[in-house]
C-alpha cells in the first residue's frame, strides 16, 4: 500500500473545497496513525475502497442488521478436539473475509507483538521451535494453558486495539464490529453494551461481539490484546528469575532453580495477571512439571539442549505409513475416520513436513516411506 503523503492530502483536500481546519484536524490525526506503521483510513468508506469492498456490505455486517438470521455472517461449524469435546470454527462469508484478511494483512501484521508471543507472527521463522527453545533443560516448568481464548476476548478489547493505532472511535468501533461475531450477554464490563466510555452513538445493539476462531484478522488480534498481560508475566517471570514465553493460548514458564512451592507460588501469581487481565487459566490443563519428568512443550520435547519430536508424535505417523501401506489407503481412512484421501495425505504430510522442520532426517525418512504409496491410484 502506497505510503500516505499529508502534502498531497492537503492540497487535494482544499482542490476539493474542504475547510481548512477540517483537513488540518485530518492531517494531523493521520499523522498519529502513519507513525504506528499503519495505513491511513478516516472512515468506513475509506476502509471500504482501500480493501475493495462494497461500503453497504461493510455497514450491514457493522449494524448487524442480519442478526436474526443464524449463524450470519459467518459459517459455524465442530471439530473435535484431541483432548475431547469440540472446538467451533467460524468462517467468514466472502465480503467479510476479504475485509478482514485486508486488515490482518495491511494494518495488524505490521504492528509489533510483545517479544514472548511466538504465535501467528509474522516473518518468525520455525515459531513453535523458538518458542520450546526458550524452556529447554530447565529443572522445572509451569505450564497454564487460557480457557475459551478467543471466544473471550471482547469486541471492547478490540475496539481498544484499533484505537491504540490512533485510528478515529467511530472507524475503530466499526473496525471491532468487522473483526468479531455475536456473542451471547455475559457478564463484566467488557461485555457491557452500552459502551459508556466510549461516547458512541451510533450501531445501537443488544450483543457484544467476540472474536471468532477461523477469521482472518483474529490471530493477529490475540496477540495485540495481550500485549499488556504478556508484558506484566514477562516481568513477574524476570522477578523470579524465570522464562516466559506464549504460543496462543499455551503459556510456558521454566525455572533453572526452584521447588515445588516456589512455583506453586508463582503459578497463583499468573493466575492472579491472567484474572486482571478477563483471561482464566484452564485447571484442567496446568501442569507444574518437576526435575527428571518429561517435559511436552507445543508437541515437542524439552529435556535436552534442543527440542526433539515426542515418542507419541513419532509413533503416530509410523502408525499411518505402516497401515496405509498393510490395508491399503482408503480401507485406514475409513478405519481412522478421515472423510477422503486428500484429507488423510494433507494430514499425514503436514505432520511428516513438521516432523522434518524439527528432525531433518527423521522427517527424510517418513517422506521416503511416504512418497512410495500409490497416491496416484487415487484421484485426488
Amino acid at each position: 500500500m502506497n505510503r500516505w503523503n499529508p502534502n498531497f492530502f492537503a492540497s487535494e483536500g482544499i482542490k476539493k473545497g474542504y475547510n481548512p481546519a477540517y483537513l488540518n484536524a485530518l492531517i494531523e490525526r493521520g499523522k498519529r496513525i502513519s507513525a504506528n506503521n499503519v495505513p491511513v483510513l478516516f472512515s468506513l468508506s475509506h476502509l471500504a475502497n482501500y480493501s475493495q469492498c462494497q461500503y453497504a456490505e461493510l455497514h450491514s455486517i457493522v449494524s448487524r442488521a442480519h442478526i436474526y438470521r443464524e449463524g450470519y455472517p459467518y459459517k459455524n461449524f465442530p471439530i473435535k478436539k484431541r483432548s475431547g469435546g469440540v472446538r467451533w470454527i467460524s468462517v467468514p462469508v466472502p465480503p467479510l473475509m476479504a475485509v478482514q484478511s485486508w486488515i490482518a494483512k495491511e494494518i495488524l501484521n505490521n504492528v509489533a507483538v510483545h517479544s514472548s508471543a511466538y504465535a501467528y507472527v509474522t516473518g518468525l521463522k520455525d515459531p513453535i521451535l523458538q518458542h520450546v527453545r526458550n524452556h529447554c533443560a530447565s529443572k522445572w516448568m509451569l505450564k497454564v494453558d487460557i480457557k475459551n481464548f478467543f471466544p473471550n476476548i471482547s469486541e471492547k478489547q478490540v475496539y481498544d486495539v484499533f484505537r491504540s493505532l490512533e485510528y478515529p472511535q467511530l472507524l475503530s468501533f466499526e473496525m471491532a464490529r468487522l473483526c468479531t461475531r455475536v456473542t451471547p450477554r455475559r457478564k463484566g464490563e467488557r461485555w457491557n453494551t452500552e459502551w459508556k466510555d466510549r461516547e458512541i452513538e451510533a450501531y445501537t445493539s443488544r450483543y457484544i461481539g467476540s472474536l471468532p476462531q477461523g477469521a482472518p484478522s483474529s490471530p493477529a488480534l490475540s496477540n495485540l490484546v495481550c500485549r499488556n498481560f504478556d508484558e506484566q508475566l514477562n516481568s513477574l517471570s524476570i522477578e523470579h528469575d524465570a522464562n516466559y514465553s506464549r504460543y496462543a493460548d499455551d503459556l510456558c514458564f521454566s525455572f533453572h532453580s526452584s521447588n515445588r512451592e516456589k512455583v506453586a507460588a508463582f503459578k497463583k501469581k499468573v493466575s492472579l495477571i491472567l484474572w486482571q487481565n478477563s483471561f482464566m487459566e484452564n485447571a484442567k490443563k496446568t501442569r507444574i512439571i518437576p526435575p527428571g519428568a518429561r517435559k511436552i512443550v507445543t508437541g515437542l520435547v524439552a529435556n535436552e539442549n534442543k527440542p526433539k519430536i515426542s515418542r507419541e508424535l513419532r509413533d503416530r505417523v509410523r502408525m499411518h505409513l505402516h497401515y496405509a501401506e498393510k490395508n491399503g489407503i482408503p480401507s485406514h481412512c475409513k478405519n481412522r475416520s478421515f472423510r477422503s484421501v486428500m484429507g488423510f495425505k494433507n494430514h499425514l504430510q503436514g505432520l511428516i513436513s513438521y516432523i522434518s522442520s524439527i528432525d531433518s532426517v527423521k522427517g527424510e525418512e517418513f517422506k521416503q516411506k511416504f512418497d512410495s504409496l500409490p497416491w496416484l491410484d487415487f484421484d485426488i
